[in-house]
């Protein structure tokens, strides 16, 4: 690894696809201050002259500038400026304390990035030969080569590139930030907006960061009347939804004892012709003398 120090005038940063935290940076730099710079920066050189672009390490190129320092220790990396946008990518991506809404902006780019390292892998590229095509069979589609990489389900990934094409570009800036940007199931329902709708629960966020749901910010920005306090069986239904199977069973078998006879009623008038001969089929050796033929019509 070739590993150098570079006064940091020196080091271009640009447009960076994660916003900076404040709050990192001030952490940062603290931890500067008292030992000094234990991770190098990611740089590559820019044409023949002293400038360097930054690839990866954006918090600790605002943490060495507030913290005071003039030169940072930086890795100098040999690729072109697509491959520094994919190591800046993936560098990011590896990193647990990344937002949902970071995530799929990182995992969007990527995508745009590996397919123009890999053109003939893009879906509904221009496959002109038979040797182009067979070429495409042998690299990895996007979302398999990610997944391998990175360590993620390849649901997870196309979940997140699909959520960042739902949310237009200015509200992602916005939101970067803030309490919507962490919660996956909240951006769903934002992406599932019009884009002025978008803008405007983004305003509404920034400006009330108390309210954290997008439907209740929705129903206010539209003034519309809060809905009525579900009822305790829309209340049971509503967790009965959330549980898998094996939770289900539970419930009911828990239920059926406190009220056997009214459960076994239900049962019995709501079963399927098919289920009722499965109900008498367990029944009936409980039951001397009980035969099967006796199932109701």
């Amino acid at each position: 690894m070739n590993v150098i120090e570079i006064p940091l005038s020196q080091i271009e940063v640009g447009d960076r696809l994660r916003t900076v935290d404040p709050a990192w940076v001030e952490f940062l730099a603290a931890s500067i201050l008292d030992r000094g710079q234990d991770t190098p920066i990611w740089v590559r050189k820019i044409g023949r002259g002293d400038k360097y672009s930054l690839i990866a390490g954006g918090h600790r190129m605002a943490a060495l500038k507030k913290a005071g320092k003039e030169v940072a220790i930086a890795s100098l990396k040999k690729v072109s400026e697509t491959e520094a946008q994919l190591l800046e990518i993936d560098e990011n991506l590896i990193r647990r304390e990344l937002t949902p809404l970071d995530r799929a902006t990182f995992l969007a780019q990527r995508k745009a990035v590996y397919e123009k390292l890999h053109p003939e892998t893009k879906q509904g590229g221009d496959r002109k030969s038979d040797q182009s095509a067979e070429l495409c069979g042998l690299i990895p589609a996007f979302s398999e080569a990610t997944a391998e990489k990175l360590g993620l389900s390849r649901r997870t990934i196309e979940t997140a590139v699909q959520l960042h094409g739902l949310i237009v570009e200015d509200v992602r800036k916005t939101i970067s930030g803030t309490w919507l940007a962490s919660s996956g199931a909240q951006l769903l329902t934002l992406g599932k907006l019009t884009p002025d709708r978008q803008r405007s629960v983004a305003f509404f966020v920034i400006k009330h960061p108390e309210v954290r749901n997008v439907g209740e910010i929705v129903r206010q920005i539209e003034n519309l009347p809060k809905p009525p306090a579900p009822e305790k069986l829309e209340k049971f239904l509503s967790f009965w939804r959330k549980c898998d199977a094996e939770e289900r069973e539970q419930i009911v078998e828990y239920a059926a004892a406190q009220m056997p006879s009214a459960a076994c009623r239900s049962a019995w008038d709501k079963a399927s012709d098919f289920e009722k001969q499965t109900i008498v089929e367990d029944f009936a050796p409980r039951f001397p003398g009980f035969a099967k033929t006796q199932v109701a019509a």
